[in-house]
């Protein structure tokens, strides 16, 4: 069993998929939040993952301003 897969009180911050770490998918100035895109959590990607901007989940983390600029 995977940590994450346990019950736990850390990781219950949630957030839209847009503004997560592992949202693979249009960021920049998307007015549209019906985008679609791929979650690249490490847990979650051999499921090919498909979710909206407005997804969220508890495996949300706020993603780094340079990713959110599109330079990474």
């Amino acid at each position: 069993m995977s940590e994450h897969s346990r019950l736990s009180n850390q990781g219950d911050e949630q957030g839209h998929c847009k503004g997560c770490r592992w949202w693979q998918g249009e960021r920049d100035g998307a007015a549209e939040d019906n985008v679609i895109g791929l979650c690249m959590h490490q847990e979650l990607t051999h499921f090919s993952l498909q979710v909206s901007a407005q997804s969220g989940c508890n495996r949300f983390e706020h993603a780094e301003v340079a990713e959110l600029a599109g330079m990474l």
